[in-house]
């Protein structure tokens, strides 16, 4: 599905109406698309914004006045109909009066039966899961007659007058044939798929495994997935820590492996590292591909009549209808054949999601004790560098502020002298 259908259909899903297969193409279309997820964390957060708004109350007694002008209005309204009464004289009532009644019942069930009769035989124009028929046109009035034309002609492709009829009994009878044969066809397809079907399992697995060589496990993983017929799909590789200047990795890696070979790579991660966490399902998906099968050809079959019919179409209208439904269900087609090429793919490729996690073994080393001599040595230079690099410091410091210090200590000295002659002139 493109972006355009996935927005004809994103309120349906919010409001989980759509149906499974919807919902599958939607999810699996919005994974991939970062356009159409905003679109519906939008929509998603809109609608919960207008669920949490408080409702309003009315202002303090508005229910109170409300309810006393009704009042009022209803004893005006009282005292108008007493006066009509009173100076209108009274009619008898006609005996028959559920005549009139009756009569406008039985015209308001005749339209309605007209209008339903209507749309069923335009219902019945438009396809079906047995087949299709397009038929717009409304019986007319005999009108002048047409252009000579060949009997055959007149009997298959009139559309005018009384001949309309005949046309309509004739596409009624092969309509009713097409019905038969399509299922016959129908029925053969589904004893063929049942006799000959091939099994669809979805293998996956999820391993966390740790090895003390990362980048050697990697190369050898490769080369063993090669030679399998497998390839590494994904390859997220980061360093997670550094130990004694060793950069120790992790990988995440998504793995894809032919169906037999599946177990064969699992006990091979098992014996080359140490496996911690081991996730391994197989899920049968046979009755859902060979269902979404049979309706891939039930839907071609469908689209073949209706090629067949848009071949026979007589005015716009009908070319215009047909032209919808192939629409419609070429996408539909469409739409189911990606969903099976994907059951194929993952049926025929299993999948491993595998982290990796490098670890350094742990090593231990016994160190004797220090004698008294070589801790009060150890101490002494200790003591001679931290005074050494404290006087490195402080004279570092000292001409590192020199060019604050300087210009300050002039202006010191000049400002002294200056307060020194100013007390000698005052003395």
């Amino acid at each position: 599905m493109n972006c355009d259908e996935i927005r004809n259909l994103i309120f349906s899903y919010i409001d989980n109406e759509a149906d499974e297969d919807e919902k599958l193409l939607i999810e699996e279309h919005i994974e991939n698309c970062d356009e159409c997820k905003k679109e519906l964390e939008e929509y998603r957060k809109i609608i919960k914004a207008l669920n949490d708004l408080p409702d309003e109350e009315p202002p303090a007694g508005y229910c109170k006045r409300l309810h006393e002008k009704l009042l009022n209005s209803k004893v005006t309204v009282f005292k108008d109909e007493s006066v009509i009464e009173s100076n209108t004289p009274k009619k008898r009532k006609s005996k028959y009066g559920w005549v009139k009644y009756a009569s406008l019942a039985a015209a308001v069930v005749l339209v309605f039966t007209v209008a339903a009769i209507n749309n069923l035989k335009l219902s019945g124009m438009k396809s079906t899961e047995n087949n299709i028929a397009y038929d717009s046109a409304e019986p007319s009035a005999p009108q002048a007659a047409p252009r000579a034309e060949s009997p055959a002609e007149l009997k298959s492709y009139s559309v005018r007058g009384n001949e309309f009829a005949d046309q309509d009994y004739n596409n009624q009878e092969r309509i009713a044939s097409e019905e038969s044969g399509y299922a016959g066809v129908k029925d053969k397809i589904s004893t063929m798929s049942l006799d000959t079907r091939e099994m669809k399992i979805i293998k996956s697995g999820t391993i966390y495994a740790q090895t003390e060589d990362y980048d050697n496990f990697l190369k050898d993983l490769e080369d063993k997935i090669s030679s399998l017929g497998g390839f590494i799909e994904n390859n997220n590789t980061e360093v997670y820590q550094v130990h004694n200047d060793n950069k120790l990795m992790y990988g995440n890696l998504k793995l894809r492996i032919p169906q037999e070979s599946f177990y064969e790579l699992i006990s091979y991660l098992e014996s080359f590292t140490e496996v911690r966490r081991k996730n391994v399902s197989e899920n049968d998906v046979t009755k859902e591909y060979y269902e979404k099968d049979n309706k891939v050809k039930n839907l071609e079959i469908q689209e073949q009549h209706l090629r067949d019919l848009f071949e026979k179409a007589q005015t716009v209208e009908e070319m215009l209808q047909i032209e919808n439904e192939l629409r419609r269900i070429r996408t539909e087609i469409d739409a189911l054949n990606i969903s099976l090429a994907d059951i194929n793919d993952r049926a025929a490729m299993s999948t491993i999601n595998l982290e990796v996690e490098e670890v350094k073994g742990a090593a231990f080393t016994i160190k004797g004790e220090k004698s008294v001599w070589e801790r009060a040595r150890e101490g002494f230079i200790n003591t001679v560098n931290s005074i050494v690099r404290g006087f490195g410091n402080f004279i570092v410091s000292i001409i590192s502020a020199a060019p604050i210090v300087v210009p300050a200590a002039i202006i010191f000295i000049i400002l002294l002298f200056r307060i020194k002659k100013y007390w000698k002139k005052k003395i």
